[in-house]
């Protein structure tokens, strides 16, 4: 095995062993990990050299020998182009995402493989081993620097767990953008929090619109908020008409007027008006904690005919669902039937029959702590918003109360 931090700065000569320099970068195809080039410094001057040219790379000897006939080429542009990666510029010391951990770690040195005479990158370090060979490279007897750092924590991540934000591009490798798709969205969100500005960005602008909203939903105020201020208002707008009303006009409620309308602008009329209206009520208000979207049972149903309608009902919606509202033609709000009620009432009875005795609403203006105190008393899991007409007009989860206290803390 051998270390990138052993490799730079190793001199460069030709096959007379006359010197040409030191190595300055290593480049790899990212998709399969193998080195193509290495980049070679002579004073302020680079020049790049096909890997199929170097006969010998020696840490123990302290060199890297080229074959005969090798002729590095001057160095023109960034010297990576699609899936090319440099290491010591792209990887090392960079913010990485560990798949398999579900975090966020710092690369302290990488680790490569010879193999068929080609080098291999094999796996990333990020313990204090690495940081401490890091640390002494160039300074101290590379066999006193391995003794060393046998003798410490080796923490490494293999190379297709890594998830490597380019800073070039700003895209991900195939093969872990998948790997983060299948992600809980919470544990997306973690990375999300975890990464910097720039890294957040690049993130939620590869991933689709779906996983990047569902993960964003899961995310702290603040990131949330830091995320749609920075991408663009049709990539806001997207995100944000995959969520809830209520969770996408708490993000708007966090940006600026100018931003927040530019947002709304590029989002479609209808989820558009659904946010401004929860927009015009007061944060800690039930209007500002209620969702509009939400199922609702007609009175005049059966029971068997509210479990046939959930059927076709939104998935997402549906997965979030605890109890139903039952209304009039009307729209006024007759009673809540839990779930676990509907499933144990006859088919063929009344939708009322699995009402809860208790039915309390409130109206959009009621404060944060009458909201909770109905919650404290009934032990509820929704509570209905209703008009002065008390006609539903929205409904808050425990989720929503939930969230709301831990932004109060």
């Amino acid at each position: 095995m051998i270390h990138v931090s052993e490799v730079l700065a190793l001199p460069v000569v030709d096959a007379g062993h006359q010197r040409l320099g030191r190595v300055d970068d290593l480049v790899v195809d990212s998709a399969h990990g193998w080195v193509e080039h290495l980049v070679v410094r002579t004073g302020d001057a680079r020049s790049v050299l096909p890997w199929s040219q170097v006969a010998a790379l020696s840490p123990e000897q302290g060199r890297v020998v080229l074959a005969e006939g090798a002729s590095p080429r001057p160095l023109e542009g960034s010297g990576t182009d699609g899936d090319f990666l440099c290491l010591r510029r792209d990887v090392l010391d960079r913010q990485i995402i560990d798949i398999h951990g579900r975090k966020v770690v710092r690369v302290n040195d990488i680790v490569l493989e010879a193999q068929g005479g080609r080098l291999c990158l094999r796996r990333v370090e990020v313990g204090l081993a690495g940081a401490v060979r890091r640390l002494l490279a160039g300074l101290v007897a590379l066999r006193l620097v391995r003794r060393l750092a046998a003798g410490l924590s080796q923490k490494d991540i293999p190379w297709d767990y890594v998830g490597l934000v380019d800073p070039r591009a700003a895209t991900i490798r195939l093969k872990v953008h998948q790997q983060l798709t299948r992600m809980h969205p919470a544990d997306l969100a973690d990375i999300i929090e975890d990464l910097g500005r720039v890294e957040r960005q690049a993130i939620v602008s590869t991933l689709d619109t779906e996983t990047a909203a569902h993960a964003l939903s899961e995310a702290e105020p603040e990131v949330q908020a830091s995320v749609v201020e920075e991408i663009n208002p049709e990539k806001a707008a997207d995100l944000l008409e995959e969520m809830p009303p209520d969770e996408a006009a708490d993000i708007l409620a966090d940006l600026s007027e100018e931003r927040s309308e530019a947002v709304l602008d590029a989002m479609e009329e209808d989820e558009a008006e659904d946010v401004r209206e929860l927009l015009a009520f007061r944060e800690d208000s039930a209007g500002g904690l209620m969702t509009t979207e939400f199922f609702r049972a007609s009175v005049s149903w059966r029971a068997g005919d509210v479990l046939e309608a959930l059927r076709g009902f939104d998935e997402q919606l549906a997965d979030e669902l605890d109890e139903v509202p039952v209304v009039t033609e009307e729209g006024r709000l007759v009673g809540v039937a839990p779930l676990v009620r509907l499933l144990r009432t006859p088919a063929d009875d009344a939708v009322t029959a699995a009402c809860r005795p208790e039915s309390p609403s409130v109206a959009p203006s009621a404060p944060f702590a009458e909201v909770v105190g109905w919650f404290e008393k009934y032990h509820l899991r929704s509570l209905p918003v209703a008009d002065e007409h008390g006609r539903l007009v929205g409904l808050i989860s425990v989720e929503h109360v939930v969230r709301r206290l831990a932004r109060r803390e």
